[in-house]
């Protein structure tokens, strides 16, 4: 005899092999006597393989008791109205027909689980009506008829594991609860079989769900084993849940002794060695199917995550700074011995160069003076060496001056914690700007969810819920979306719901479930960018003392800064980048405009030397099309649109010359075909009366139709060859597509 043949074609059978096992084992298991729900809910939920399903659940009749005639005609009526309701052929002879009834294939039309519930629950009645004609007492009676809701019941319980539908985890319990039930009547020396089945099933449910769930398993297996093993199984899936991350044999056996002891306190005496022994097999059994089993997968990432993600940002923004604070605040410093004797030797030789005629040295006067600093904390004339204070006619006057060096670094300390105080006003009135903005993108919309709903609704796509969040930025997550009946397509739902809640929305997403699924959509940006940059440093000059920046936040905000220090070379490029860096650390991680451009203010003050440095500030919020110009002693602005240019000026200082920064702010709107120059004060000649260059008119053709560097670096051509460098030029062309 070939068994290779043998084995191909029971491997090709196999599924059918399965299901007929388990139909024969479910339709044999009963919650009473006559009460076998399983068999018939089984054979209603299915949709493969439900010929051998059926052989299955009929084998079993003859050992179902007294209801086993209901069942049967439950059975042979549930199967013949299932298949008739999928396939509703016209023009077939009748044996072509029985045929595709008994066919093993998968219909091409599942029924709907509507259907399978409408069957199940006349199922359902059959067997109550049949138990009120077959059962011997009034009392089983009753019990069967009672029962008999369960059949609806665990049929819905099947869908959702076959179908894998949102109430899956639910329907594990079910499957875990009526397989255990098939071994409840077997025993062996008085402890049920049920008990190392529901052992296995409590180890595979804390391993793949978590130790709550393999708990919850564990109590209602052992509920159908009996009480004692109810606690034992549920102490196997606490124990083995929560240690199995750290060492999965360890688990297993802690598990094991512990359910074991639990066993024994619940339980008769008797019983406690067999089961023992069954429990003992069911871990060593489940050792093999630990490789099957998926582990538990870790938590997502919680919106706290994503809030402590966002300080962090601060926290790296902050801590690249610190340079420039400790340097703008190094007056706030202590006073080191270093610091102090160089104080006493200014004094020292201040007083000697006035003096003639004096043979002291310097430096022991000054070794001195610091030895009583540095002991008393001040100096006394009569303490002092008597040479010394014989023979210096100015050694009263020297002590006193130094004296009052303490006061005057009181003086400055008490001006650094005011800076000091000052920086984290600044500081708290960021974290707060960025608390508002994190609690507007978590906003919930109801109106809009409305909206979106009512959307769907006549695009025929039915869903379980909506939920809209954010105010600038939307999400949108359509919940319990029935694939099969969504009929319009990605393109028209995008128009549609953007068109009603107002913002441009991208295709939908669809994380799949079964046949369940959530579709989500995000804001999309309206508008995309081109730019480019063409400087030039001043004639006779290594280094341009015009900073320019490009940079984009996370949320869609584009920023192109143009900074112009003061005067030019080395001087002037430390003030314009100061300025830049400060601001694009500030605004990347989104920051108020305001409050980033006072802290840059603040910085340029508090340099050793006067330095300025003008501010030119352009925000694109890319998914509102909304323009903001920031201008702090800036060159005007230019955007062209349509052939006609349009001209932003002001009339502001630059920063780091008044306390308070002076800024003027525009706002406007941007759309597709739109340039935008920024200039420096050298390309526009500024305060020219002849007006060198007009950037506005020679300009206008290339800037209304060319690229952004193309743009840029024609404008940056005219000014040299018009003002042959007399200042630093720089010139930013943004291009909006």
């Amino acid at each position: 005899m070939d068994f290779s043949v043998l084995k191909r074609k029971l491997a090709e059978k196999r599924a059918e092999l399965l299901a007929f096992a388990g139909g024969f084992l479910l339709s044999c298991a009963s919650l009473a006597e006559g009460a076998h729900p399983f068999g018939v809910a089984l054979l209603c939920a299915s949709e493969k393989c439900r010929p051998a399903l059926l052989l299955g659940c009929v084998a079993a009749t003859p050992f179902c008791g007294s209801g086993r005639l209901a069942l049967l005609v439950c059975l042979l009526g549930c199967y013949f109205a299932l298949c008739a309701a999928e396939k509703r052929g016209k023009g077939r002879t009748g044996k072509a027909k029985l045929r595709e009834l008994f066919s093993s294939a998968k219909a091409e039309k599942p029924a709907k689980n509507l259907y399978r519930m409408f069957f199940a629950s006349t199922a359902a009645l059959l067997t109550a009506v049949g138990s009120l004609l077959s059962a011997d007492t009034p009392a089983q009676t009753v019990m069967t008829a009672g029962l008999s809701v369960f059949i609806p019941a665990f049929c819905w319980l099947f869908c959702q594991f076959l179908q894998q539908g949102r109430f899956y985890d639910l329907s594990l319990l079910g499957c875990a609860f009526a397989l255990t039930q098939v071994f409840r009547p077997f025993a062996a020396f008085g402890a049920p079989l049920a008990l190392p089945v529901g052992a296995v099933f409590t180890l595979c449910m804390s391993r793949n769900k978590g130790f709550a769930f393999g708990c919850v398993t564990g109590l209602l297996c052992g509920l159908t084993a009996g009480g004692a093993a109810a606690g034992a199984l549920g102490v196997v899936g606490i124990t083995y849940g929560l240690l199995a991350p750290g060492s999965e044999v360890l688990a297993l056996l802690l598990a094991y002794m512990i359910s074991v002891s639990g066993y024994w306190y619940l339980a008769d005496s008797a019983t406690v060695l067999p089961a023992a022994v069954l429990l003992l097999a069911a871990c060593a059994g489940f050792l093999p199917l630990q490789k099957y089993v998926p582990k538990k997968l870790p938590p997502a990432a919680s919106p706290l995550k994503v809030k402590d993600l966002r300080l962090e940002k601060y926290a790296a923004a902050f801590s690249s700074l610190s340079g420039l604070f400790y340097t703008v605040s190094e007056n706030a410093a202590p006073q080191s011995v270093d610091r102090t004797v160089q104080g006493v030797q200014t004094v020292v030789r201040a007083f000697c160069r006035n003096c003639e005629g004096c043979d002291l040295d310097e430096s022991e006067i000054c070794n001195c003076f610091v030895d009583r600093m540095r002991e008393q904390g001040v100096i006394h004339v009569p303490d002092l060496p008597l040479h010394i204070t014989r023979r210096c006619p100015s050694i009263r006057a020297m002590s006193k001056t130094v004296n009052n060096l303490p006061t005057l670094r009181e003086k400055e300390s008490e001006k650094g914690i005011r800076r000091m105080a000052a920086e984290y006003a600044n500081l708290s009135s960021l974290l707060d700007a960025a608390a508002r903005r994190e609690e507007a993108s978590r906003t919930n919309d109801k109106a809009a969810a409305v909206k979106v709903r009512d959307s769907l609704r006549e695009m025929k796509i039915p869903c379980d819920g909506v939920r809209v969040t954010g105010t600038r930025l939307r999400t949108i997550e359509v919940f319990g979306v029935r694939l099969r009946e969504v009929s319009a397509s990605a393109a028209r739902i995008s128009a549609t719901l953007s068109e009603r809640v107002g913002t441009n929305l991208s295709e939908p997403e669809f994380l799949l479930g079964g046949e369940y699924a959530v579709m989500k959509l995000t804001s999309a940006p309206r508008l995309r960018v081109e730019y480019a940059k063409c400087t030039a440093s001043k004639m006779g000059e290594k280094v341009s003392g015009d900073t320019v920046s490009f940079f984009e936040t996370e949320d869609g905000y584009f920023y192109c800064l143009l900074s112009d220090g003061m005067g030019s070379g080395r001087d002037a490029a430390l003030s314009s980048r100061l300025a830049a860096i400060m601001l694009e650390k500030l605004l990347t991680v989104g920051a108020d405009k305001a409050d980033a451009l006072q802290m840059v203010n603040k910085a340029l003050q508090q340099k050793e030397k006067e330095v300025f440095a003008t501010i030119d500030l352009l925000e694109i919020d890319r998914y509102t099309c909304s323009a903001t110009l920031i201008k702090a002693g800036a060159a005007p602005t230019l955007l062209f649109r349509d052939g006609v240019c349009r001209r932003f000026e002001s009339k502001t200082p630059p920063a780091g010359i008044m306390r308070d920064i002076i800024a003027e702010k525009r706002t406007f709107r941007v759309r597709k075909g739109d340039m935008l120059l920024l200039l420096s004060d050298g390309v526009l000649q500024v305060g020219d009366s002849s007006g060198a260059l007009r950037a506005e008119a020679n300009q206008l053709p290339m800037a209304s139709a060319g690229n952004a560097h193309a743009v840029a670096s024609a404008v940056l051509t005219a000014a040299r060859t018009q003002s042959s460098c007399a200042d630093d030029l720089s010139v930013c062309a943004v291009r909006l597509y």
